[in-house]
């Protein structure tokens, strides 16, 4: 009850019962228009078939919001495949700021120093690989006028049919972004303030978009989704991989051992909903399965009844929804196989 049921039970029913986040009453006028400039940072390896595309498409993006201050720093991490080529001839023609790092020494490095270049105050995060939809910085940038919001994140799609448990996480993260801040940040693009990303991050450190909303709650701002602006990446299967499962669980396993000072500077409710979104998935099956072993040495009729209505409220989710049903066992099942082999994932590996 106290591991599992009330825990889950703060973070549903909080979703609901809790009012929405007022805006602040003073407006900032200057950072939804970048006045005074933004920089992107885009950390890139191995990416020669795609990373003029995708500076080409921050630049129509930026065009289209009607940001004329700006500069797109490309941090090449080891690159070996021609990518350096496309890089140093966009350098030439002044379309980006371009820095190599001779030696691979992982994603968190190359932020450090896409960071340091940086001279706007506000910073736009992009990957290589996903495509965006029309205006999507436009939108993100919207969000700013309320000075209490410290960054803001796209909204993640994904290609091909509709995955209803991605939905379902979509609206998990709107919820938690309209009632205080949602830690479900896509790190394929968000924008942030300056003066709050964390410096410098962690060599080490898996998931740096986490650890950059941390950060920001730390820092009595909020994190915001903005589901207009979204993020289009692989089909469910490739993006849902084994190998991408294994990572988040060792990150967030990453995030109680070396950050709990930041994870209990973000208040309880944020703190709640960070339990709901990033941790519930690992303990509730575990929690479930003990409690089901348990029922077998307990009384005839509290086994009855455990495993009456843990089978009865399953049959009729299946009912219902089945795809639902379906994918969130198919992740469930995941995760726990990857809490078995988590020294596999303790070194940054570069996932494109």
């Amino acid at each position: 009850m106290g591991l599992l049921v009330l825990p889950a039970s703060d973070y549903f029913v909080g979703l609901l019962i809790f009012p929405k986040v007022k805006p602040s009453s003073n407006k900032d006028e200057i950072s939804p228009r970048a006045l005074e400039g933004i920089s992107t940072i885009i950390a890139c390896h191995n990416e020669v078939d795609h990373i003029e595309l995708k500076v080409r498409a921050i630049q129509s993006q930026f065009k289209d919001a009607g940001v004329e201050t700006y500069e797109i720093i490309v941090v090449s991490d080891g690159s070996n495949d021609g990518s350096n080529k496309v890089l140093e001839r966009l350098a030439t023609e002044n379309t980006i700021v371009y820095s190599l790092v001779t030696v691979r020494q992982g994603k968190p490095n190359a932020l450090n120093v896409g960071v340091e270049i940086a001279q706007y105050p506000l910073l736009l995060f992009s990957d290589v690989r996903q495509t965006f939809e029309k205006n999507s910085i436009k939108y993100l940038l919207s969000n700013l006028s309320d000075p209490e919001v410290g960054a803001v994140t796209a909204q993640l799609e994904l290609e091909g049919k509709a995955s209803p448990s991605r939905k379902f996480m979509n609206r998990l993260k709107q919820l938690e972004s309209l009632k205080g801040s949602t830690t479900g940040m896509c790190g394929a693009l968000y924008l942030i303030r300056h003066s709050l990303v964390l410096k410098p991050f962690p060599k080490d450190i898996i998931l740096d978009d986490l650890l950059v909303a941390l950060n920001v709650m730390k820092n009595d701002k909020r994190v915001v989704l903005e589901p207009r602006a979204i993020v289009r990446d692989v089909n469910w299967d490739l993006f849902y991989s084994g190998r991408r499962q294994g990572r988040i669980t060792a990150g967030l396993v990453q995030i109680i051992r070396h950050h709990r000072g930041l994870l209990f500077s973000i208040g309880l409710k944020q703190l709640i909903f960070l339990y709901g979104q990033k941790y519930l998935k690992y303990v509730a099956p575990v929690l479930f399965a003990a409690a089901s072993v348990s029922a077998l040495f307990t009384t005839s009729e509290i086994r009855f009844w455990h495993f009456a209505i843990s089978g009865s409220l399953f049959l009729l989710l299946v009912i219902a929804r089945p795809m639902f049903v379906g994918e969130t066992l198919r992740l469930v099942l995941s995760y726990m196989a990857q809490l078995l082999k988590l020294d596999k994932y303790r070194k940054i590996k570069w996932e494109r």
